[in-house]
């Protein structure tokens, strides 16, 4: 148990205390000094430890700093190599084509069908052979809208000096290769239209008769669904309708030419004996 303390004792210490500070003047003095050195020695203890979390904090940032930049050039150094670019130049014009991969190359279903129609109707409207001939002629009607087609009709018929058959005969073809494609599109992004390159040469025998020139063909084009037959889907099976069709000479590349609407060849010769027929005809290229 704590003893009790007796008030009277604690009054008499009390009084006899303040005698003596009383009775000695430097005794409040040093008592005063003694709580001025414990408030100091409070506050640099404060000041101390406040600058301690600060040097531990500047630390700790310092330290995830590094851990960051650590982590990074670790990231940085498991990372693949890029893959390097591949440039193949043309030795006929000189043109540059990259060469691209189809992780890099990724389209859309709608502009990877209509690159691949653009291709595959360019290659026809504008190729010729006559081992080819109802290929080339069929092929680009499935494409052509029903006014295009009858202008096609007119442009093959066999009465006609002009058409391919007539001016190419069966020793002379001409070669297509398609190259960059850039799809057109309206303000509300619909696809309307494409540009295409494309070289275009003559061959004799199969050995090529001139240097290639370079051409830009301009379509335009809309999506129908139409009645059709089982030919003409085969080769045209989502509707890609051509409306116009322009070939014109590339300038940039070739520095002389003018616009081409069909193949042409500086040959001319007698009518040959093969007859087409016009588009959606179940009938074949006879000779």
């Amino acid at each position: 148990m704590v003893d009790r303390v007796d008030p009277d004792s604690l009054s008499r210490e009390l009084a006899s205390m303040r005698e003596l500070i009383d009775g000695h003047a430097n005794v409040q003095r040093m008592l005063d000094l003694a709580a001025d050195e414990a408030d100091r020695r409070a506050l640099q203890q404060e000041k101390s430890t406040l600058m301690a979390w600060r040097v531990s904090g500047a630390f700790g940032v310092l330290a995830l700093a590094a851990m960051l930049v650590a982590a990074g050039s670790v990231a940085t150094a498991m990372r693949p190599a890029p893959v390097p670019k591949i440039l193949v130049v043309d030795k006929a014009d000189g043109v540059v084509h990259p060469l691209m991969s189809l992780t890099e190359f990724q389209l859309s279903p709608e502009e990877s069908t209509i690159r691949r129609n653009v291709t595959t109707f360019v290659v026809a409207r504008e190729g010729y052979s006559y081992e080819q001939a109802d290929t080339h002629y069929y092929t680009t009607a499935a494409f052509l809208s029903p006014q295009l087609q009858g202008q096609w009709a007119q442009l093959w018929d066999k009465e006609n000096r002009e058409s391919p058959p007539n001016k190419y005969k069966k020793d002379r073809r001409v070669r297509i290769k398609v190259g960059a494609i850039t799809v057109l599109r309206n303000g509300l992004g619909a696809a309307i239209g494409a540009r295409a390159s494309f070289s275009r040469i003559e061959q004799v025998n199969d050995v090529s008769d001139g240097r290639p020139t370079n051409w830009i063909a301009t379509i335009s084009f809309h999506w129908v669904n139409q009645p059709t037959n089982e030919q003409d889907r085969r080769i045209n099976d989502l509707g890609w309708e051509v409306t116009d069709y322009v070939s014109d000479r590339d300038l940039i590349v070739g520095k002389q030419g003018s616009a081409e609407a069909a193949p042409v060849s500086s040959q001319d010769s007698s009518t040959s004996g093969m007859a087409l027929v016009r588009p959606h005809s179940n009938q074949e290229v006879r000779q």
